[in-house]
């Protein structure tokens, strides 16, 4: 491997897992320079490969969660498939699978038997609700841990019915905190020697994703309150804005702005707890006034009374929004199966470029041939095992 000074280099990581959380977790790692083989079935693949629309082998999620890994696809329901994994479980440093408790026994790949010929194993197993309890053997998805773990109870619509976020936020959250529990057990394996075994789940990461909201619902009895008054989102002549104007001067400066000074003097918005006691009519009178300018309107006149605000924006904005070009957070890369794509710039990693190894998203067994000739196989063997079906090359036929 091309050593360029990553924090990871030298590590290896085998990484059985599918989807989203797992995957994104062994990405981290990859982009940091470990050496991370992602274990795949021959076929379709990682099942990340058929979330929302596919080109080719690829979709948006498996390019993002499986950059900078080398592709393995191999049938692990088979004797000589499930040998090629095992070889790889005895040398490396971490181990990542996400299986349903109990299902990956069978291959002698659970973290009792991978310890036996590699005690110093880094063992990571994600599951949907955890290791035990009436729900461990049940399957979970982003959606299901939404609805499961309170997230859509706090995210209501106009309706008040509750809602999902578009997006899959706790099966990213859930790839971050795995990633940030394996780093750390890797600094402890580099400074006393000891592998680790952790074990955690969706539902534990989405609740340590929303701590602070849970905490705020317990303290306050089931009803938590708003944060403070005025503090939404609200209609404007073209759009939407989110504006925090909770703190006294800056209530202040936004009833000047609109002309309401009487407020200055209203009992009913004092203080910050008088305000929310009152959101009611306060709401009421502010939500048509924002409606009467545009968003670029109000920007203007909140900033020039520094008014915590934004456009509520679309990712089309914000590709073309000038302070997301001025930092670099988002990065146009050329795919070869997807063409141009936007990427984010992650903290502490290398910005993503066209053409680098560490943006690079592999095909289903693209590095089967090169990571069988690593483990010994010869060239004749190699060719055996795609025939039959045992593995499975890219751009190959068996």
């Amino acid at each position: 491997m091309l050593q360029e000074d990553l924090p990871f280099e030298g590590v290896k990581v085998l990484d059985l897992s599918q989807g989203v959380a797992g995957p994104y977790c062994g990405m981290h790692l990859a982009r940091n320079g470990a050496d991370v083989i992602k274990v795949e079935p021959t076929g379709s693949g990682c099942w990340s490969r058929q979330l929302g629309k596919s080109i080719g082998d690829h979709t948006a999620h498996s390019v993002i969660v499986n950059r900078a890994k080398r592709s393995l696809a191999v049938d692990l329901k088979t004797d000589e498939g499930v040998a090629i994994v095992q070889r790889l479980a005895r040398d490396c440093d971490v181990f990542i699978q996400n299986y349903r408790v109990g299902k990956i026994d069978k291959f002698a790949l659970d973290y009792e038997s991978v310890k036996k010929s590699n005690p110093e194993v880094i063992y990571l197993a994600i599951t949907g609700f955890g290791q035990k309890g009436p729900r461990f053997d049940q399957p979970a998805t982003d959606s299901v841990m939404q609805a499961y773990t309170g997230m859509m109870s706090v995210n209501r619509g106009p309706t008040g019915v509750p809602q999902r976020i578009e997006m899959l936020a706790i099966d990213f959250s859930a790839g971050i905190y795995a990633f940030q529990a394996v780093s750390a057990a890797l600094y402890k394996k580099a400074t006393k020697g000891r592998g680790s075994y952790i074990a955690t789940s969706l539902l534990e990461c989405a609740l340590a994703l929303q701590e602070g909201a849970m905490m705020e619902h317990y303290l306050q009895g089931g009803a938590a309150e708003p944060i403070g008054m005025p503090v939404g989102t609200f209609k404007t002549e073209d759009g939407y804005m989110s504006v925090n104007a909770r703190r006294d001067e800056h209530f202040k400066r936004l009833a000047r702005l609109i002309g309401k000074d009487e407020w200055l003097e209203d009992p009913r918005y004092a203080d910050a707890r008088s305000r929310v006691e009152h959101r009611d009519e306060l709401m009421a009178v502010l939500r048509p006034i924002f409606e009467t300018k545009t968003s670029g309107e109000w920007m203007e006149l909140l900033s020039s009374i520094d008014i915590l605000k934004a456009k509520v924006n679309t990712y089309e904005d914000l590709f073309k929004d000038p302070q997301v070009q001025a930092i670099d957070a988002v990065r146009w890369v050329e795919n070869d199966t997807l063409g141009r794509v936007p990427m984010a710039t992650i903290c502490g990693q290398r910005p993503a470029a066209t053409g680098d190894r560490l943006t690079h998203s592999p095909h289903v067994g693209e590095h089967t041939r090169e990571i069988l000739g690593e483990l010994g196989y010869g060239a004749g063997d190699i060719e055996r095992l795609n025939a039959s079906g045992v593995v499975a090359c890219y751009g190959v036929e068996p």
